[in-house]
């Protein structure tokens, strides 16, 4: 049987009789992974998560397993690929039912003690009151920033949503003085949720909408970033910095709670920075026409890519009681390794019947383990898949979205193949696919495997079929 025990007496686990950790999952949106200080970003300052990165382990191959927000999150709270699902795109989500026997991350933290809480995004189709004791300015996909005369915040307002999306628009507030900016808002309420929960054991997960659309960036800020080329790269960093204070404050408020040796943080990214053009509703007219609202670094693409610009992340993990500091962790790795790796942190059962494709990353960080956690990553969205095998990656575009192409044929001359080497080529900018076939076919072949069993995407299964 697969049902796992996982005791915190347990000390082949967890080496020592240390108590069971606080855990905090700060998720980004939209980051960027040359946003940040510690992944090479100039732009904005980002001291608070660069500090995070120096006292803890940053993973340089952090992935997520999709470059869109909602199969990301899933798949990030599931431990699970969404595809399992029959999630591959954002539109799946209304569509698609996730079985009740797959337990999600805060689900399985509660069931072993754990006081949970939400503050922020979920996307997430199973209900946030269902999964958290408690739930804070919930956003279902995107909200405003600054709020309305009323005091509320247009996409952020209960715990369930009421309204779906922001305002649209884009500039600089909030109006008045007394307003609050909502990422100041949702890290206030963290920082509330952390000192009402000091003397148990608790689960946040503070979901920041930060820095997803619409551009809203502080008027404090206005002259800080004034040298930047575009207003609206002048919004956008004016957000970054507001997401790294907003951190600065949950690690500040850990450390005076006397809280930060055994509370385990984790700070990563949903995907990668977003594409803005002037089809995008608030898009100002004397913007850019097409502009990469953010930073991938040296990675190549951005949201909605397969390329590594869509879904590598930053992604950072500390732990000061069990896992040493300034640490560099160079294998792959992806979202759904936090579900198990937190579960055996938190002493948390996982039933035989939830799934889990993610590893528990503890004993390759504690050294205990050696060699990748995984021999292979997968990927399938709208128009196209990868697979990533060591530094080999293999992306597979179709000409146009078609329901077929989520079952890939065989013949390579209906797909093109693009083969890379991320070990000496990390912006995925020469494609050897012809001088290695049978790297191709091997990568391929295994993609096939894969996706074989799985069920078509939710909305197309949900579909009436055509008379």
């Amino acid at each position: 049987m697969r049902l796992v025990f996982l005791f915190l007496f347990c000390a082949a686990i967890l080496g020592g009789a240390t108590p069971r950790p606080n855990i905090v999952l700060i998720l980004a949106d939209d980051l960027g992974y040359g946003d940040i200080g510690c992944y090479g970003g100039k732009a904005v300052p980002t001291p608070h998560i660069d500090r995070l990165a120096r006292e803890g382990v940053r993973f340089t191959d952090g992935y997520v397993t999709s470059p869109a927000c909602a199969p990301s999150r899933l798949g990030l709270m599931a431990g699970a690929f969404t595809q399992r699902f029959g999630v591959t795109w954002n539109d799946d989500r209304s569509a698609h039912k996730l079985p009740d026997t797959q337990r999600l991350l805060p689900e399985l933290l509660r069931d072993a003690g754990y006081v949970t809480g939400l503050i922020g995004k979920w996307n997430i189709v199973r209900p946030a009151e269902r999964c958290f004791d408690e739930v804070h300015n919930f956003i279902e996909w995107e909200s405003d920033y600054f709020p309305q005369e009323d005091g509320r915040y247009k996409g952020s307002n209960t715990t369930k949503s009421s309204e779906f999306g922001s305002s649209k628009t884009a500039g600089w507030g909030p109006e008045r003085p007394d307003q609050e900016y909502l990422t100041d808002r949702l890290g206030r309420h963290a920082t509330d949720f952390i000192r009402r929960h000091a003397t148990h054991p608790f689960f946040l997960y503070v979901g920041f909408n930060a820095v997803h659309s619409p551009w809203h960036g502080r008027k404090s800020d206005q002259q800080r970033f004034a040298h930047l080329p575009h207003e609206v790269l002048r919004i956008y960093a004016s957000m970054v910095a507001a997401l790294d204070e907003n951190v600065g404050r949950i690690l500040d408020t850990l450390r005076a709670q006397k809280l930060e040796e055994n509370t385990l943080v984790v700070f990563l990214s949903d995907n990668g920075p977003a594409k803005g053009s002037a089809h995008i509703a608030g898009w100002k007219p004397d913007w850019p026409k097409h502009l990469v609202v953010g930073s991938a670094g040296p990675l190549r693409g951005a949201k909605t890519d397969l390329y590594d610009g869509g879904i590598r992340e930053p992604f950072i993990l500390r732990w000061p009681a069990r896992l040493a500091a300034r640490r560099t962790f160079v294998p792959a790795v992806t979202a759904m390794d936090l579900l198990p790796t937190l579960c055996v942190a938190a002493g948390a059962t996982i039933p035989n019947a939830t799934t889990v494709d993610g590893v528990n990353l503890l004993p390759f960080l504690r050294g205990e383990r050696s060699g990748p956690p995984h021999d292979a990553l997968f990927w399938k969205i709208k128009s196209a898949a990868a697979v990533r095998s060591g530094d080999w990656k293999l992306v597979m575009v179709g000409p146009e979205w078609k329901p077929e192409l989520y079952n890939l044929p065989s013949d390579p001359a209906t797909w093109r193949p693009q083969l890379y080497n991320l070990a000496n080529d990390i912006g995925e900018t020469r494609d050897v696919a012809s001088a290695n076939p049978d790297v191709v076919r091997r990568l391929h072949t295994a993609w096939q495997e894969w996706n074989r069993p799985l069920p078509p995407p939710a909305r197309i299964a949900a579909a009436p079929k055509k008379k």
